[in-house]
């Protein structure tokens, strides 16, 4: 695929509006300069949520994420670096350029547009003969009876399939599309050199992704034909395996609730729209994925299941903490009463109440695997709570949260009447997880040192007039990691460009959001806390103190035990001097000679 031009990807930048892009996801509130909210990045009660809307940069100083509205677009949307490029000049009306490529790689992105382009055509036309077509009155008559409003069915854009065969290949031939362009987007297939349209005399229901882009169909057969469902074949675009239905419907509520349903069905889906809950995708059968829950996770950590209440409902429930594995995701079930399905429930007589309080006392995706397991032993025998034991124990081992696990140790102990040593026995048996940031990926724990660097940095940025002469003093040997060393530099440069005025100038390029991965921390910080006079003389030397500590430590490593007499040991003299006299600036507070 053929690259972006810098001037596009700067034009993209220079025209977004920060706020605008993020208040799908956050609900922002203004103070001061900056806008703040909850995060859309991990689950949080108080906002550290900080959008700077002049520098058009984001920084949450709970979880650490930050960056520009590329990077924003990324992590929400899922998107590499090029189509989140192309998402925001498509929403603000830029026109993207591309530095020279080849031409199978032109062919390729043009097959591409064309196959969408087919898609969504072929979702209009079923649409339409859905409402105009009198073969389709038993479709519009099988949707009211199941309760569904006309406004839902088209947000959905369900449409018909005309039985004839040949119906969408002569729609689409009258508009240019030709029946090997058909085939490959999975709308035709071909046997014995006959050409015939895939979906026939059906009930359609258009599968989106995230950005709510047409990539095939599920059809439901009106009546007793079978098999009662079908999909769109694999293709180049379609993967259900991948594929959530209503994601391109929900994902804006998913992020804005910070919660996403996920039933079995389409109707499910469509029924919780209905009645209000927005934030509702189907896994299009009961085997949730790892695709699908990572498509969730793009939008909100926190899942709620509310498949069937039949076996394999079950069942599925129970499979999904191997598929989520490594996704952080904080999963809870919704019991459905047994006899229905979410969208029966829903749509009965105060059923939307009955579906929020099953919500609100939704138990733990581990709870209800405990609960499952203690009910299906005897446990007033013996032999069986022996049996029960292997199986709970290893749903506890799943547990990484302390207080769950402690929680759910109290339901097993008081289920298998064990002792307080064989409490303490399943609590040191349970594995021990390494502590996640809750976005899926382990993040180290600044040493204090570096804190005391990025403070630092921050108020050069904040204070450039004055902090000229105090960075010129010092080296990357300041600084004890790689991403503070470049930030270091950066600031130096910036300082050093911006000749005396504010080193907040902006905005940034992509570029350098690449290049300094905590700049966003950076600047936010430099525009937003407030600061003491000596806050910055005072953090300069101690990190000089700190760098003169490190030295000395070398030195002295070195030195046998008779090296008084050497250079070394004499540069470590004169280098201990330096730093206790840096030491008593720094308690007496006392900074002028600085």
């Amino acid at each position: 695929m053929a690259l972006i031009t810098q001037s596009s990807i700067q034009s993209v930048l220079d025209t977004c509006d920060m706020l605008d892009l993020v208040a799908p996801y956050v609900t922002l509130k203004k103070t001061g300069s900056r806008f703040m909210g909850r995060c859309p990045f991990h689950e949080e009660k108080t906002g550290s949520f900080s959008v700077d809307p002049a520098q058009k940069l984001y920084y949450c100083f709970g979880c650490g994420e930050g960056g520009n509205a590329i990077t924003f677009v990324e992590k929400k949307e899922g998107l590499d670096f090029a189509d989140a490029v192309r998402f925001l000049a498509e929403k603000y009306g830029v026109s993207v350029e591309y530095e020279e490529s080849s031409p199978q790689q032109e062919e390729r992105r043009k097959v591409l547009e064309r196959d969408y382009s087919i898609l969504d055509q072929a979702a209009t036309y079923y649409s339409r003969v859905l409402w105009e077509s009198d073969a389709a009155g038993a479709a519009r008559d099988y949707l009211r009876g199941r309760g569904f409003s006309d406004s839902v069915i088209r947000e959905f854009r369900l449409g018909f399939s005309p039985a004839s065969g040949e119906a969408l290949i002569k729609a689409a031939g009258s508009k240019g599309y030709r029946p090997e362009e058909l085939q490959r987007a999975g709308l035709v297939r071909s046997r014995n050199g006959r050409v015939y349209d895939y979906f026939r005399g059906r009930l359609m229901f258009p599968f989106t992704d995230h950005r709510g882009r047409v990539l095939g169909f599920g059809a439901r057969v009106l009546g007793d034909g079978k098999p009662k469902y079908i999909n769109s074949p694999d293709s180049h675009i379609y993967h259900k395996s991948g594929l959530l239905f209503g994601l391109g419907n929900a994902r804006q509520s998913m992020a804005r609730e910070d919660r996403a349903y996920v039933v079995e069905g389409y109707t499910d889906v469509i029924a919780l729209r209905q009645t209000g809950i927005a934030n509702a995708v189907a896994s299009m059968g009961t085997a949730l994925t790892g695709r699908q829950l990572r498509e969730v996770s793009r939008f909100t950590r926190n899942l709620y299941l509310a498949f069937d209440a039949d076996a394999a409902g079950q069942q599925a429930m129970l499979r999904v903490h191997e598929a989520a594995a490594g996704l952080s995701l904080s999963t809870h079930v919704v019991n459905i009463p047994a006899g229905k399905d979410p969208a029966e429930l829903v749509l009965a007589e105060g059923g939307k109440k009955v579906f929020d309080e099953l919500a609100a006392g939704a138990p733990t995706l581990l709870e209800y695997q405990v609960h499952a397991a203690l009910s299906s032993f005897d446990l007033g025998r013996a032999e069986e709570r022996v049996r029960a034991f292997p199986e709970l124990k290893g749903i506890l081992e799943k547990a990484t949260d302390p207080i769950e696990r402690d929680e759910l140790l109290r339901v097993i102990s008081d289920g298998l009447r064990l002792s307080a040593k064989n409490v303490a026995y399943l609590m040191e048996s349970a594995s021990q997880e390494e502590e996640s940031d809750g976005g899926g990926r382990q993040r180290r724990v600044l040493s204090q040192e570096e804190i005391v660097e990025r403070n630092f940095l921050s108020l050069c940025l904040a204070r450039p007039g004055e902090a000229g002469r105090f960075i010129q003093e010092m080296t990357e040997a300041h600084f004890t990691s790689d991403t503070n060393r470049t930030a270091f530099n950066w600031v130096r440069d910036r300082l050093a460009d911006a000749s005396g005025q504010s080193a907040l100038t902006g905005p940034y390029g992509a570029e350098e959001i690449s290049a300094v991965p905590i700049l966003p921390e950076l600047v936010i910080r430099a525009e937003t806390e407030m600061t003491e006079p000596d806050a910055l003389p005072e953090t300069f030397l101690r990190l000089c103190e700190a760098e003169l500590r490190r030295r000395i430590g070398i030195l002295k490593a070195g030195l046998a035990a008779d090296d008084e007499s050497s250079e070394d040991f004499q540069e470590m003299c004169r280098l201990e001097r330096r730093r206790r006299k840096i030491l008593e600036m720094i308690q007496s507070g006392s900074y002028e000679a600085v």
